[in-house]
Order: C-alpha cells, then structure tokens, then sequence
C-alpha cells in the first residue's frame, strides 16, 4: 500500500525553482508531516506559508513522490517545516527524467535552416518538438532553442525518432541532448513548476464545481 513516508525516513523537499533538498521526517499526523528544515536552504530562499513544494522519497525500490504546502516554520532549534499532503501519492522513477511543459516556440536549427515549431513535451535530457516541415532523419545534427518563460535555452542535439503524420501535414521530432547542470536545472525547475499549477488548477476546478 501506498503510504506517506515514516518517521526518520530519508526525503528529498523539492522547492518550486526544482531544487532538491534533503531532509528526513520528524513526525506525522494524518496529512501532515513535521521534517527538519532542508540541508542547504538559505534563510533568505525559506519560502512563505502556503507555499507549493514536493515531497519525494524511497519505499523499497521505487521512489514516490506527493505535492505539499508549507503550513508551519517552526523555531526549535534545529528548525522545523511542517508540510501538509494535499494530493495522491504518485510513483516515479530515477531512470527517466521529468517531462513536462507543452505549447512552447521552438527554433530546430539543420543544415543552416531554422524551422519553427511547437514543444510536445521536453526534459532535461530531450524534447519532442512538432513541425511542419518534413526535413529531419535519424541522427541528424541538430541545434534546439526554446523560450522558458524568461529565459531562452539552446542546445545541440541528435534526431532520435521522426513520426510523421501526412493526413495533418504535421511531424513529431524527437531531440535528445546532454544539458549541463544549470541548463538541466532550469528546465527541470521550469516543467516541476508547470506541473503543479497544472495540478493546482484542476484541484480548484474541481473545488469550484462543488
């Protein structure tokens, strides 16, 4: 059965930037769980109460994860956060990186020629961009530059896969590449945070239609 995580149990505190903090469980009650305040935290990046962030940790061989909000700073010295679950637990996996996000301009650089399209989905380590140009064959050489809310990335990658759709004139052109950590970082920030308004967005959804 799926379970929050016990106490003393190892756990990573995910923020909304995607940084992954350590930390390990304290107490619990019900949905909500005291952990130590998260190695590595500045005072100053110490979020605000009510703020969204992910717990993820370890059962047995799979890692789980569920979304959190900050109800509680404590003063005790060492510090203390107390989190409250507010949705289902979800398994994930270290083999995969998070993919997320959707709807983003991408630029597709081959051969000299820029072709302009839209993101399917992307992570750190690849993207699945959709055009309409049919110009791209496995392992083609390929630049990628794609805007992130207030930030452009731009990275050189190899055609993996080309599906091709004629009846809607359209291609889904699968990118992978190496990021180095601070582009990696960016991009995993980025689809964690566009997760959880997804999912923040459907919880109110839900809400408002009670």
């Amino acid at each position: 059965m799926t379970t929050l995580p016990a106490i003393n149990a190892l756990v990573d505190v995910v923020l909304m930037d995607g940084e992954a903090y350590q930390s390990r469980v304290e107490d619990f009650s019900g949905k909500r769980l005291t952990v130590a305040a998260p190695f590595g935290v500045m005072d100053a990046d110490v979020p605000k109460l009510g703020a969204s962030m992910e717990l993820a940790w370890v059962a047995g061989d799979r890692r789980q994860a569920v979304d959190v909000r900050l109800v509680e700073l404590g003063r005790e010295r060492p510090p203390r956060w107390s989190l409250e679950a507010v949705g289902s637990i979800r398994l994930q996996t270290r083999r995969n990186y998070v993919r997320g996000g959707g709807g983003e301009w991408v630029e597709v650089v081959h051969g000299g020629t820029t072709y302009h399209g839209r993101i399917i989905d992307l992570s750190e380590g690849g993207a699945r961009c959709r055009l309409t140009e049919d110009r791209f064959e496995r392992d083609d050489r390929v630049d990628i530059k794609v805007a992130l809310e207030t930030e452009t990335i731009t990275l050189n990658g190899t055609v993996l896969f080309v599906r091709r759709d004629p009846e809607n004139a359209t291609y889904d052109v699968i990118i992978t590449y190496e990021s180095s950590e601070l582009v990696g970082r960016a991009i995993r920030g980025y689809v964690l945070r566009k997760e959880m308004e997804e999912r923040r967005r459907n919880r109110e959804s839900v809400a408002n239609a009670g």
